[in-house]
């Protein structure tokens, strides 16, 4: 299985073995009744072989899908051989960052919660490449900040997406506004200006957490969240070593309810996060 095509094919298994599940069936009474081996019907399960088209509506039908979900996982079976263009910059991603831009091109919206940088998906290419210049990384050479810095640009046009669109809510530390490049204050300020341009259109929300806000659910670390069409959704963690992706149920609502309280309770409103926006940059 190709590095290109691993996501997908695994977000595939992991929905067919939700369905199943929801079905009350086992894996052997799954690979019977389609007169598989056992060893297939798993290999659907884990993404290490991609499911058919036939083979997915002969599932589908089993599983009772209902019409407007069978539609999205089908696209998502027969592009699951598809070469992203995140695989012109694979070796400036690692592999779980790979697995996680392939899995947002297919996602209609993503939350992302930062702490004490700009979530990427917002970024500039200028404050990308500072950031990964001084994360202290010794492998990190100029040239690589430069490539990662292109493939961020690259990943943005996901915003302007034709067809179906995607939706982006940012909450953000204020802290994070308050970073400094010493000797290159144009980068925050640059920064700041993108991120009051987004919050004008009509798919990008933008909302800051004020320095004075105590103890609430986003003092465990910053997370991303995307979610598909049907609801389904997948949690991203990167950490400095690791990265993390979960499409566990229950991980997932933890998360959800978590974006709900900083939406609703912690953040400042858009319009007041895009005054402070306006504040910085006077």
């Amino acid at each position: 299985m190709s590095e290109g095509t691993s996501a997908r094919r695994r977000r595939v298994g992991a929905q067919l073995r939700q369905w199943r599940n929801g079905e009350g069936l086992t894996l052997q009474e799954v690979a019977d009744r389609l007169e598989v081996s056992l060893a297939t019907a798993s290999r659907w399960e884990t993404g290490s072989t991609k499911v058919s088209l036939d083979t997915y509506s002969r599932l589908a039908d089993l599983y009772r899908v209902d019409s407007e979900t069978r539609v999205y996982f089908e696209r998502l079976c027969r592009d699951a051989d598809e070469v992203g263009w995140w695989m012109r910059y694979r070796d400036a991603m690692s592999h779980g960052f790979r697995d996680f831009v392939e899995l947002e091109s297919q996602a209609v919206k993503e939350f992302c919660y930062g702490t004490l940088t700009v979530p990427g998906i917002v970024q500039t290419a200028e404050y990308r490449r500072a950031v990964n210049l001084n994360y202290g990384d010794p492998n990190v050479t100029a040239q690589n900040a430069d490539l990662q810095a292109d493939m961020n640009t690259a990943r943005q046009s996901i915003l302007s997406r034709a067809g179906r669109p995607f939706d982006v809510h940012v909450v953000m530390h204020e802290v994070g506004l308050l970073n400094e490049f010493e000797g290159q204050p144009h980068i925050m300020r640059d920064q700041i200006r993108r991120l009051r341009e987004l919050s004008e259109r009509p798919n990008v929300t933008i909302q800051v957490v004020p320095l004075n806000r105590s103890i609430h659910p986003g003092c465990s670390g910053a997370f991303t969240m995307l979610t598909y069409e049907g609801g389904a959704a997948t949690v991203y963690y990167e950490l400095r070593a690791i990265t993390l992706l979960s499409n566990d149920p229950d991980e997932v609502a933890l998360h959800q309810r978590a974006e709900k309280i900083l939406v609703e309770e912690v953040a400042w409103s858009p319009e007041q996060s895009a005054r402070r926006l306006d504040e910085l940059l006077a």
